[in-house]
């Protein structure tokens, strides 16, 4: 489940949020007293490192302190903070390999930047269950291949629309039970994915309906499993559109909530 963290510098301050200087980088904030399953204590936050990943980037932490990562077990993974509390972490370097499934999932409370990062191939359940977690980030990132349960379960409300779908290939449950969302990702370009999940997500029917009838446009994958929450207006494009998606040569299979 890979991921490339891009440049940045941090220079924080102890115990409190940290100020983070206006620079690319890729930025989140956690929050130490956060627990959860296989969270560590309380005064300490782990990386989500995994041992198929490859690293080589300097983390810092928020507190004045830095570490130089090279390898998914090293015990520099877990930080141990002077003080617990509530900090602003950058990472600058390589850092391929992401998952928060087992870990430290209901620390992360935002994420600010992007700063360059590439979600690739198989980064299947990257920030699955981050609950905590709402998206600030103005910038976009690069996305590859199987992002499947990518942001399952987190509490992002936006930041996607702007995002390039050209090389995913697979978004299944990608946005499952995130009761707050909605946005008109209509824009996306999904030719080359073959599922999509938004179920428990609050996709609005206008929202629904400009992606039924942007989607359809496109030259589309045969057979794209389809889930959402959503409906869309009884009559008219977007249900014209739907036709055309079920219907063939696209043989699309999806489950929604129906006419509105």
């Amino acid at each position: 489940m890979p991921i490339i963290i891009g440049n940045c510098i941090l220079v924080g301050g102890g115990g409190t949020a940290a100020a983070a200087p206006d620079i690319p980088g890729y930025r989140f904030t956690v929050k130490t007293t956060n627990t959860g399953s296989g969270s560590s204590n309380s005064d300490q936050f782990k990386l989500p490192t995994v041992s198929a990943g490859s690293y080589n980037a300097v983390v810092l932490w928020g507190d004045g302190q830095s570490d130089t990562i090279t390898s998914y077990n090293q015990s520099e993974v877990t930080h141990t903070y002077s003080s617990s509390g509530t900090y602003t972490v950058d990472i600058k370097g390589s850092f391929v390999g992401h998952s928060y499934v087992g870990g430290d999932a209901l620390k992360v409370m935002s994420l600010q930047n992007w700063g360059g990062t590439n979600l690739t191939i198989n980064n299947t359940a990257a920030f699955q269950g981050c609950a905590n977690m709402s998206i600030s980030a103005t910038d976009t990132c690069t996305l590859t291949g199987d992002l499947s349960s990518c942001f399952r379960s987190t509490n992002i409300t936006g930041g996607l629309s702007g995002w390039d779908f050209t090389n995913v290939t697979s978004f299944t449950a990608g946005l499952t039970g995130i009761t707050n969302w909605n946005e008109d990702i209509s824009s996306w370009s999904i030719s080359n994915c073959g599922s999509f999940g938004f179920s428990g997500t609050a996709m609005s029917t206008a929202n629904y309906d400009a992606l039924l009838i942007a989607w359809e446009a496109q030259s589309v994958q045969v057979a794209v499993n389809f889930d959402t929450s959503a409906q869309y207006t009884s009559g008219g494009a977007a249900e014209a559109a739907r036709t055309s998606l079920i219907g063939k040569p696209n043989s699309w299979r999806i489950s929604d909530g129906g006419p509105a």
